[in-house]
């Protein structure tokens, strides 16, 4: 899967805005590009200016044409092209550790968005846009189309400004509870990461990554939270999942097996086999 994070912080191919680790970034593709996987372990907004794309969760799919907004997680999803007109779009990340210091910094502001229920949401959240985020993104533009670099301390501002127009807009109340759980133990930060993540290829360094531990530290957490070895319960998870879509979708086997998680076919056959005793189709017609 494509790091989509490390991929545009050094690539020299796009406008972009950098102060550390927050990354402004006009963002195009062409419309050969068609379908990738991609991962990132910042948080992103995406304020799409043209053209046509989806986000794949691992339950949902997100279309997105120009005018739309949609915050995703960190972690993996699919993505998708169509071909009626070239990409476009505004990319903002903002990685956990400014989104905290933010909460401490503003937590006045914060705490009057503070719901005393928390609801569930996916890895892909719509943003509804109001008059200052379509300001914010229009202000957004114009930075990126700006000759000179613009001060840096103006710059963090512009992420704060950002994160002030989720809080204090009641219409942001879902995306806001995300954000603010991000301040919240490292073991419920696992599980959410893990749960919204099982089905996509990534490898145990990668969900370290996104979790902000260490290999060892990931592998004894994890054990102490779910009593199994990630290898195992990532197994598991990816082939419970196949068996529900064989038996309720009509999506072909070889996709099916690639958006569980498995690169071949043939691995995808072998360990549903190993599991279920039968094979896919066997399964499906059973």
């Amino acid at each position: 899967m494509l790091d989509l994070y490390g991929y545009l912080k050094t690539t020299t191919n796009y406008k972009k805005l950098q102060i550390h680790d927050l990354l402004f970034i006009e963002y195009k593709c062409l419309v050969n590009e068609v379908k990738a996987g991609i991962w990132s372990q910042s948080n992103y907004f995406v304020f799409v200016t043209s053209g046509k794309k989806m986000w794949r969760s691992i339950y949902e799919d997100y279309v997105v044409e120009a005018g739309d907004s949609l915050f995703v997680k960190k972690g993996a999803n699919l993505v998708h092209q169509y071909f009626d007109e070239d990409y476009c779009a505004l990319m903002v990340f903002i990685p956990d550790e400014f989104i905290k210091k933010f909460i401490q910094r503003f937590a006045a502001i914060v705490t009057k968005s503070a719901s005393n229920e928390e609801h569930p949401t996916d890895a892909v959240i719509r943003v509804q846009l109001d008059t200052y985020l379509e300001g914010y993104i229009n202000s957004l533009a114009a930075f990126l189309g700006s000759p000179s670099y613009p001060d840096k301390n103006l710059l963090q501002l512009k992420f704060e400004e950002l994160l002030l127009n989720i809080f204090t807009n009641p219409i942001h109340q879902t995306l806001a509870e995300y954000l603010l759980s991000i301040t919240k133990e490292q073991s419920a930060q696992l599980q959410q990461v893990m749960e919204e993540n099982f089905a996509y290829c990534l490898n145990l360094e990668q969900y370290a990554s996104l979790c902000h531990m260490s290999l060892s530290s990931f592998k004894r957490n994890f054990q102490d939270i779910y009593k199994t070895s990630p290898g195992k319960w990532l197994s598991n998870k990816r082939l419970d999942l196949a068996a529900h879509l064989l038996t309720t979708t009509d999506k072909a086997v070889n996709i099916i097996g690639f958006e569980c998680g498995f690169e071949e076919p043939s691995s995808f056959i072998r360990a549903f086999k190993q599991r279920f005793s039968v094979t896919p189709l066997q399964y499906r017609d059973a």
